[in-house]
């Protein structure tokens, strides 16, 4: 359990404990990075987690520390390889279900093993490049590559059998990213699954065009996706990161409100979003001004290097 505060001192006191947070982060996961650099040969790293986890900070993470021992690093987005959204809805259609964004049945496996295969050959590695406004591919990354490249492949999809089998068939490690702590402010415990949630309301209102009533009803499809494919294959992993970070919600508060706030009155997910603004009322806001340039948060409310 970590613990924050509804209101700080000064600005001064919230800022040093944003740094605070942000350095014990950066431990846990340069911990990792130190192991995973110190394996000979190792050419091909996948890196899950349940959604709004960090994975994509991480991934960054492990580029610049292999970047400094010499290694030529590609991070990869397995979210890439969806399937173009049209297939998914056709899909939902003829078998009169909800749309599946998230099982292993949503990539291109074939493309995916295509584009694995390639980068252990002589020949040009093509990564695809998936649009999620407009719901398509829209076209590939050609790469040459030789023995001092590596890729990293971030994604939940990392960790489903099929798509970990693929990647073993190589010299390959794997590193799962999670919220695993709760957070505690004046006795208000925020679950982790509540904090990815607000993560994922943030990141996809700005990111992904995705109004909030759409995150909250893909929201139970994305849970049992992660109880069914995710979370029972974590403990397989050769390395663990918790991404909590202590400060986040009082970071989140006035995003929160401002999305949430749009919730239609008679949305069947209104009452969801006054649990969550009832819960976050009265939190001092922390600035992402206070974010470190290469914050974990920049993945959920920025997405630049400041």
């Amino acid at each position: 359990m970590m613990k924050s505060k509804r209101q700080f001192e000064s600005a001064d006191e919230a800022r040093k404990f944003v740094e605070s947070c942000e350095a014990d982060f950066e431990a846990r996961l340069n911990a990792v990075v130190e192991k995973i650099c110190s394996i000979e040969g190792l050419k091909l790293i996948g890196l899950s987690g349940p959604t709004c986890s960090g994975k994509t900070t991480a991934a960054n993470k492990l580029d610049e520390a292999m970047t400094a021992l010499g290694k030529n690093v590609h991070v990869v987005s397995i979210d890439d390889f969806y399937l173009d959204r049209e297939v998914l809805e056709q899909r939902a259609r003829e078998n009169g279900g909800v749309i599946d964004y998230d099982s292993e049945d949503t990539i291109d496996f074939d493309a995916l093993a295509e584009c694995v295969d390639e980068i252990f050959s002589d020949g040009p590695t093509l990564i695809p490049k998936f649009d999620f406004i407009q719901g398509r591919r829209t076209g590939f990354i050609e790469l040459e590559t030789d023995d001092n490249d590596m890729f990293i492949f971030e994604g939940i999809q990392a960790i489903y059998p099929k798509v970990s089998e693929l990647f073993h068939r190589y010299i390959y490690k794997s590193i799962y990213i999670s919220v695993e702590s709760a957070i505690e402010i004046d006795n208000e415990v925020f679950e982790p699954n509540e904090i990815r949630l607000m993560r994922r309301i943030v990141r996809d209102f700005k990111f992904r065009g995705a109004m909030p009533e759409f995150t909250m009803y893909l929201w139970e499809s994305v849970r049992a996706n992660e109880e069914l494919n995710i979370f029972p294959y974590s403990l397989g992993c050769d390395y663990f990161i918790n991404s909590t970070l202590a400060f986040e919600i009082n970071l989140l508060r006035p995003y929160l409100e401002e999305i949430l706030a749009g919730v239609p009155a008679d949305s069947k997910y209104r009452e969801r979003a006054d649990r969550i603004l009832a819960k976050i009322k009265g939190l001092e806001a922390i600035p992402e001004t206070y974010l470190s340039p290469n914050s974990l948060y920049n993945e959920f409310i920025t997405r630049s290097q400041r």
